[in-house]
């Protein structure tokens, strides 16, 4: 109960202050946050998760209750890779992973989905399975297929065993050796892009969650010396960083002056 109690309290206060966020910078530009960024958006989500949860148990709808509380934890836990950018040792990755997800994941299952559609209504047609559940029967097997995971027998006791077969065979070509192979090497070049210009990316992302921060502020504290992470010129506001050069920099460095 007093678990229960103090994560209720964290969503009331956390959920208060986004809401206040919400107002200062507009929904359209909170909803709208670019970059790695709108992980600290997830806070949102997370604590409209708890009061659904709360809600669904004073009304004792533990079923439902069990089913948003599962995914409300996974945004919880989603929400702690914003505490992970600041860093220079996890913030990169966790750039690389957005990128991936949203670039080069999201292209891929929008291309897949049109192949496991026309797929799964080739099977249907073959098969002549009756109604709706016939149709998610065929997705669910060609989506097996890309798993790797397919019945040969099922395909050839059909009623077109050639077709079913010599479809089945296209399917794997097209959808597990085509696609596939072409999402890891997208995967590739989306990684060795990040990692070429990880420091500049970095950056970047730790001014976004810096304005973030600040859109958080009153006026008084924006303007108070001790939070002041950026200088002014020429009437732009850029962000201040300091560079430090590590040791194997030096090392690269002193190694080339010997060359």
């Amino acid at each position: 109960m007093t678990g229960q109690t103090i994560v209720l309290a964290g969503a009331v206060l956390k959920g208060a202050r986004e809401i206040g966020e919400m107002c200062s910078m507009g929904f359209r530009n909170y909803v709208n946050t670019a970059g790695t960024i709108f992980l600290e958006n997830l806070a949102s989500i997370f604590c409209l998760g708890i009061f659904v949860v709360q809600i669904l148990r004073l009304t004792k709808l533990s079923e439902y209750e069990s089913l948003v509380l599962a995914f409300t934890s996974l945004v919880g836990w989603g929400y702690i890779f914003f505490f992970t950018m600041p860093f220079r040792f996890t913030g990169p990755f966790v750039i690389m992973i957005y990128k991936m997800l949203f670039n080069d994941v999201l292209r891929f299952c929008i291309i897949h989905t049109i192949f496991l559609a026309g797929f799964s209504q080739a099977f249907f047609i073959l098969f002549n399975e009756n109604g709706f559940g016939g149709f998610l029967s065929s997705i669910k097997q060609c989506f097996l297929g890309l798993l790797g995971e397919f019945d040969l027998d099922y395909y050839i006791k059909g009623r077109h065993p050639l077709a079913s077969v010599t479809l089945l065979i296209c399917h794997i070509v097209v959808i597990t050796i085509l696609l596939l192979n072409l999402l890891i090497a997208m995967m590739g070049d989306t990684y060795a892009d990040v990692k070429k210009s990880a420091a500049k990316l970095w950056h970047l992302e730790r001014a976004r969650i810096a304005l973030e921060i600040e859109n958080g502020m009153s006026s008084s504290e924006r303007k108070s010396d001790v939070n002041k992470y950026w200088v002014d010129v020429k009437g732009e506001r850029y962000l201040q960083v300091e560079q430090v050069a590590d040791d194997r920099s030096n090392l690269k460095e002193g190694k080339a002056e010997d060359d």
